[in-house]
């Protein structure tokens, strides 16, 4: 997910009262009108961590990245990816400067030049937890939803390529019972790879806890079913350097897993 300096249209009439406005209460998301600026522009694709190479273990491929965390099937052309995840709560205190830590479900991005995505984040502005949503197509800039998210909140998102340059983009957050649904075009995807990542933008994930992922589907069937010989499951992790930062759990019934943070 990538935090940009552009904020959507409908928030230029008050953007400038957006930004003298007093810092909005912790739990809830930002108006995508008073969107702030943040230091960290993670970028929307698969960045794999210098001096690492996958690995095969046992039916999957283990990736290192600098920015991923999660699973990815590639091997074909794919139309749909659901899942489902819970957005942990995080631990801010004054002096951190700003952390994001990010879970979502997509299309494209593990080794192509697009990303349709949808997600939700939890961010530390100093002291102040920040949490929200939002959706992707990247390269094109992130929008922010303009609904309420709270730590504990449970989502499903799918992100469904429905024809030509279309792609249809649906985040629920069962929690809050809201659903933001919008539908947008994209040139040159090519739909390679469908992903559940756990995306870093951040230099402290201590702040960070786990952030279980369930019911990851790939054009209706579990991403551990894609076993033969045609398809690659891609299972990331996250290092700085030779430093493991973030762990990846085994599948569990072919679609749940857990990203955990180890140190950075």
């Amino acid at each position: 997910m990538v935090r940009r300096w552009s904020i959507p249209l409908a928030g230029l009439a008050i953007g400038s009262l957006a930004l003298a406005a007093p810092a909005m209460a912790a739990g809830t998301v930002r108006p995508a009108a008073a969107a702030q600026t943040h230091a960290f522009e993670p970028g929307g694709l698969f960045k794999p961590s210098p001096g690492t190479h996958p690995m095969a273990l046992g039916g999957r491929v283990l990736n290192y990245s600098g920015n991923w965390s999660g699973y990815a099937v590639t091997g074909s052309t794919f139309t749909t990816a659901t899942a489902s995840w819970t957005q942990n709560a995080i631990t801010c205190t004054s002096g951190d400067g700003e952390t994001d830590m990010s879970p979502w479900v997509g299309l494209d991005g593990f080794s192509s030049s697009t990303v349709e995505q949808t997600g939700s984040s939890g961010d530390c502005d100093g002291a102040t937890p920040d949490y929200y949503a939002w959706y992707e197509m990247y390269p094109a800039n992130v929008i922010i939803i303009n609904k309420t998210v709270k730590p504990g909140d449970k989502f499903t998102g799918t992100v469904t390529h429905t024809s030509g340059t279309k792609y249809s983009l649906v985040l629920e957050d069962l929690t809050q019972g809201w659903t933001n649904s919008v539908t947008k075009s994209i040139s040159g995807a090519d739909d390679s790879s469908a992903e559940a990542v756990m995306e870093m933008a951040a230099n402290n994930l201590t702040k960070f806890g786990t952030d279980p992922f369930t019911s990851f589907t790939v054009d209706g069937q579990p991403v551990g079913s894609y076993t033969s010989s045609q398809y690659t499951i891609e299972q990331m992790e996250i290092q700085n350097g030779s430093t493991l930062c973030d762990s990846t759990s085994s599948l569990a019934n072919n679609e749940n897993f857990t990203t955990w943070l180890n140190a950075c």
